[in-house]
C-alpha cells in the first residue's frame, strides 16, 4: 500500500483531534528504531512514533510508557528543546507528504515559545527537522546543497520546505480509479474528507489499498470501510513487522542450513582421509612379512649389505608398529564423526521443524557443534514461555520440547530420575515426557499416546507407524561435548506406533 499526501492530511487532522494540548514528556528512540515523543494527554500517556525510514513512512500512535532511550545528536536535540512543551497544532501540506507538528511553551513571565517538527514522510528520503523562528535546530538527516541539488538541511541553516510535487495532484491509485481531479482536488480540502469513512481493501488478510475515495480496481478483493488512517498506519506497521519478521527467520534459516551443509561437508573430508588411513592400517600385516623376509634372506646377501638390509627390515617393523597403535585412535575418531554426523541430522531437522520464535535457539546449537568455536560465546538467552504439554483422561502429564535447548531442559532440568522419556528410534526427534503427579506407573494408553507425540514430532511424522524407544529418565545422559538435547540412553522399550498430533487433552 502506498500512503498519499490526502491520507498524510488526514493523519494530520487525526493526530490533532487525538493530542492537541499534549505536552512532551520526553523524546528518545524506540527498541525498533522509530523515533518517538512521550506525551501525556488527558491523564494518559500516548507514545507518537514515527517511522521515518520504512516503506512507506508512518506515524502511530500507541499507548503505555515504552522505554525511550535518549540517544546524541538529534533525539538528544530534540528531546532537550521539546521537553515540557505542549503540542499546538498538527498541519500537512496540501499535495505533499509532509506534516508540521506545532510545540508551544509559556514561561512564568508570560513569555511564550514555539518549535515547528517537520516530518517529511517520503520513501527512502524520509525525514525529521526542528525549526525555531525558521531556522533549524537539529534534522535526523544533514545533507548540503552539492549533497542534495535543490535543498541545505543543517542546524543553523534557513529551513526549506521539500520542493513542491510537479505535474497533477491525484493520487496514482485514485487516478487509475478514474476520477476526476478537480472533483476530487474539491473533496480532498473539505471537511468531508476529514470525517469520511475509509475504504480498505485486503488480500489475505493483508492490506492491499486505501483511500478515502472507492477504488474500483480492488473491488475483487476483501472491502470494509474504516474510520481512522492512524489505526491503519498501525496495522501497516504490525504488517510490515511481521512480514520482517518472517524474512529474519527466512534467512537466519537459510543460513543455519548453509552452516550444517559445510559443517557435514569438513566431518566427511575428515572421514574419508581415516578411510585412507584404515587402509593403510589393513597393509600393515605386509610390513611384518617384508622384515621377516628381509631376515630370512639376510644370509643369501653380501656381508657388506647386511647392515642396510637390517635398517629396511627395522624400519618396516617400526612402521608395522605405530599403524597397530594408530588404528585405535582412528577408530575413535571415527567413532566421534558419526556422532558430529548425527548431531549434524538432528541440528538439520531442529532447522526444517523449528518456528520462527526457535530460530535463533537453533543457530545458537550449531554454533555448539564445534566445542573449540563455542567455548568462548557466550550462552544464549533462555526464553520463558509455556510448555507445550497436556493432561491426560488418568492425570498423566506429556510434555514435549521444541526446540535444542527446550528438549534438554524438559529432560535435564523437568523430568524426575522415574519419569518416562521417549525418542523416536534412530531418527531426529522431540524429547517427550510422561509424568505422573502420584508417581505410579502411567496406563498404558498414556504411553502410547506419549509414543505418538514422539512419533510426530519426528522426522517420521508422514509415516503409517513409527518405532519409539522410551526408557526411565535415569537412564539418559547429554552427549559430551555435543549441542543441547543430545543425548545417549540405555535400557529402553520399543513400540511402534502412528504419528498422532494428538488432539488436546
Amino acid at each position: 500500500m502506498v500512503t498519499d499526501w490526502l491520507l498524510v492530511r488526514r493523519a494530520a487532522f487525526e493526530l490533532e483531534r487525538r493530542l492537541r494540548g499534549a505536552k512532551v514528556r520526553d523524546a528518545g528512540l524506540l527498541a525498533d528504531g522509530r523515533l518517538a515523543l512521550l506525551l501525556r494527554s488527558r491523564g494518559h500517556d500516548a507514545v507518537l512514533a514515527v517511522d521515518l525510514f520504512g516503506s512507506p513512512p508512518l506515524v502511530a500512535v500507541e499507548a503505555g510508557e515504552p522505554g525511550i532511550a535518549p540517544e546524541p545528536g538529534f533525539v538528544r536535540a530534540l528531546a532537550g528543546a521539546l521537553r515540557g512543551m505542549s503540542l499546538a497544532a498538527v498541519r500537512a501540506r496540501r499535495g505533499d507528504r509532509l506534516l508540521r507538528l506545532e510545540f508551544a511553551a509559556r514561561s512564568r513571565f508570560g513569555v511564550g515559545d514555539q518549535l515547528e517538527l517537520y516530518l517529511e514522510l517520503v520513501p527512502r528520503y524520509g525525514n525529521a527537522v526542528l525549526v525555531k523562528h525558521g531556522t533549524i535546530v537539529a534534522a535526523a538527516k544533514e545533507f548540503t546543497l552539492a549533497q542534495n541539488g535543490t535543498r541545505t538541511i543543517a542546524a543553523g541553516s534557513a529551513y526549506e520546505l521539500p520542493p513542491e510535487r510537479p505535474g497533477s495532484l491525484l493520487p496514482k491509485a485514485v487516478a487509475e480509479a478514474g476520477a476526476d481531479e478537480a472533483a476530487f482536488l474539491a473533496f480532498a480540502q473539505s471537511d468531508e474528507a476529514m470525517h469520511a469513512p475509509l475504504h480498505v481493501y485486503r488480500e489475505a488478510g493483508r492490506i492491499a489499498a486505501a483511500h478515502l475515495v472507492a477504488l474500483p480496481q480492488y473491488e475483487g478483493l476483501e472491502h470494509a470501510l474504516e474510520a481512522s488512517v492512524l489505526e491503519l498506519f498501525a496495522e501497516l506497521r504490525r504488517e510490515r513487522l511481521g512480514r520482517n519478521a518472517g524474512e529474519r527467520s527466512q534467512r537466519r534459516r537459510a543460513a543455519a542450513v548453509r552452516a550444517l551443509g559445510e559443517r557435514e561437508r569438513k566431518l566427511r573430508a575428515e572421514l574419508a582421509a581415516l578411510a585412507g588411513k584404515r587402509a593403510e592400517i589393513a597393509e600393515r600385516e605386509s610390513l611384518r612379512e617384508q622384515g621377516e623376509g628381509i631376515y630370512a634372506t639376510l644370509h643369501e646377501l653380501p656381508a657388506q649389505e647386511h647392515d642396510a638390509a637390517k635398517e629396511r627390515a627395522l624400519k618396516s617393523f617400526a612402521r608395522y608398529k605405530k599403524l597397530g597403535t594408530m588404528l585405535g585412535h582412528v577408530e575413535e575418531r571415527e567413532r566421534r564423526l558419526r556422532a558430529a554426523l548425527d548431531a549434524v541430522e538432528a541440528l538439520r531437522w531442529e532447522a526444517e521443524r523449528a518456528a520462527d520464535e526457535d530460530i535463533e535457539d537453533v543457530a545458537a546449537a550449531i554454533g555448539e557443534l564445534d566445542p573449540r568455536r563455542a567455548r568462548g560465546r557466550p550462552a544464549a538467552r533462555k526464553r520463558k514461555r509455556a510448555p507445550l504439554e497436556c493432561r491426560t483422561p488418568s492425570g498423566s502429564r506429556i510434555v514435549v520440547g521444541r526446540s535444542p535447548s527446550e528438549n534438554a531442559d524438559l529432560t535435564f532440568r523437568v523430568a524426575r530420575p522415574n519419569d518416562l522419556w521417549f525418542h523416536a528410534k534412530d531418527i531426529p526427534g522431540a524429547h517427550v515426557l510422561l509424568a505422573r503427579d502420584d508417581r505410579t506407573p502411567p496406563p498404558q494408553a498414556d504411553v502410547e499416546r506419549a509414543a505418538s507425540l514422539a512419533a510426530y514430532y519426528s522426522r517420521a511424522k508422514n509415516s503409517a507407524k513409527v518405532a519409539v524407544d522410551y526408557t526411565l529418565r535415569k537412564f539418559v545422559r547429554k552427549q559430551q561435548n555435543a549441542p543441547p538435547g543430545l543425548v545417549w540412553y540405555t535400557h529402553p522399550k520399543t513400540i511402534l506406533v502412528a504419528p498422532s498430533e494428538v488432539p488436546p487433552c
